[in-house]
């Protein structure tokens, strides 16, 4: 048993803590809400690094050291440096650091991009590797980070984008899961990367990003299919059409409204969980968790879990959904504590063999039939790991998604030769 493992089995002994106030979980981070961005940048500005900034933010102690390290941005700021700018300002600093002496601080006090891009004469080969990045987005307060690999001019080119919430304005780590495609990329022969954020003009930039690494993947892709706030919906139409095809998916547990009107059942739970189903915590209270103190996230997570532990999901309470997809670091190091893994909306699919954070797992919301597919299709052929949630599924207005609709992803799910799994299946497979 992992240290983590341990400490859940210890916090659980405790007991729960009554938290009272029940709210939905879109909150303002879905799709239609993220900052809009363009879909690729001007034409890279030549222009050269400078160094030194007074920002101060410990480094971390840990450093990430899975796969290979592409770059570390030690020569960011010197003459050696054989990155570009893409707009705004580029300096190095070694003040605010992920990993080694420095990382890059990228700047546009006028918005529209800040970046760097490096060319690949002999080629970056991500045949068998997704890329992973250390970054620390300050502004704008919600946003996405974006990458474009060029493969091997830009008529084959893969793009990334992966929105990161805005209380979570400290260091994460996460997987460029590639949410666009031009052309037939040579994925042997990267001839060029850029790595920016984006905003409409007048909208400043202010981000550090920081090791810059590739690891491994799996020969075929996986898709975790999830549905947030156990209404009667997810068991009445999602439970019988993932049964017909043979397929595992996850909820999203809300403990106080269990067993209520429009919610399942604990027999429901029961029924799912013996065919395979995981019954994830998902705590809520009337704001998102990072509004509250240290203390009172700590209660709340706590005393989901342990909900579900104590009433026979111990398998699901490995797993933590965001309430209103909204985190902080404070948020994460508790959700560390109690939980395996933590899933949160990111836009983007994920590194399939090993998410390069197990706690902030992207996921993409399924009730754009069509984007959807787009996703699938680019989780299959590139082996990575798409995340789809959805809520209530029904006909009316009430609803968010039609039984047409979800029934069109899942059909077109059927035709993916990817690995439909369970959020257990990261752990146990």
């Amino acid at each position: 048993m992992n240290d983590s493992s341990t400490r859940r089995s210890v916090l659980a002994s405790v007991g729960a803590v009554s938290v009272s106030g029940v709210a939905g979980c879109l909150g303002d981070s879905g799709q239609a809400e993220a900052d809009g961005t363009p879909t690729s940048t001007t034409a890279a500005n030549e222009s050269t690094t400078t160094t030194g900034t007074e920002t101060s933010t410990q480094q971390q102690s840990q450093p990430f050291t899975r796969g290979q390290l592409v770059d570390d941005f030690e020569d960011i700021g010197t003459k050696d440096t054989r990155w570009g700018t893409v707009g705004g300002t580029v300096e190095a600093d070694t003040d605010d650091v992920y990993a080694g002496t420095q990382s890059v601080h990228m700047t546009n006090k006028n918005g529209d991009a800040a970046g760097i891009y490096k060319s690949f004469p002999d080629g970056l080969d991500l045949r068998k590797h997704d890329l992973s990045l250390a970054v620390k987005l300050q502004k704008p307060v919600r946003g996405k980070i974006a990458a474009e690999l060029i493969a091997p001019a830009r008529s084959d080119m893969l793009v990334s984008k992966r929105f990161i919430p805005k209380e979570l304005n400290d260091w994460i780590r996460i997987d460029l899961g590639y949410t666009g495609k031009t052309g037939k990329p040579v994925m042997k022969s990267i001839q060029e990367l850029r790595l920016m954020v984006l905003t409409p003009k007048g909208k400043p930039i202010n981000v550090h990003i920081d090791d810059l690494r590739k690891i491994p993947k799996p020969d075929k892709g996986k898709v975790i299919l999830q549905f947030d706030d156990a209404v009667t919906s997810q068991y009445e139409v999602a439970f019988k059409e993932l049964q017909k095809r043979g397929w595992p998916g996850g909820v999203a547990v809300i403990p106080d409204a269990i067993n209520s009107e429009g919610n399942l059942t604990t027999g429901q739970m029961r029924e799912m969980r013996d065919a395979g189903w995981d019954m994830m915590a998902h705590p809520q209270a009337p704001k998102p968790l990072p509004a509250y103190s240290e203390a009172k996230q700590q209660r709340m997570i706590q005393q989901a879990y342990n909900y579900l532990d104590l009433k026979g999901f111990p398998k699901g309470a490995r797993h933590f959904v965001a309430p209103y997809n909204r985190v902080s670091k404070t948020t994460l190091d508790i959700v560390s504590e109690f939980h395996d893994t933590g899933f949160m909306f990111g836009a983007c699919p994920n590194n399939a063999q090993q998410p390069s954070n197990m706690h902030a797992i992207s996921r993409v919301m399924g009730k754009d039939p069509q984007g959807t597919r787009r996703i699938l299709n680019i989780a299959e052929e590139f082996n990575q790991l798409a995340v789809v949630t959805w809520h209530s599924i029904g006909e009316g207005e009430e609803y968010e998604t039609s039984p047409a609709d979800f029934k069109n992803v899942l059909n077109h799910l059927e035709q993916k030769d990817v690995d439909v799994i369970a959020p257990s299946g990261l752990l146990d497979d």
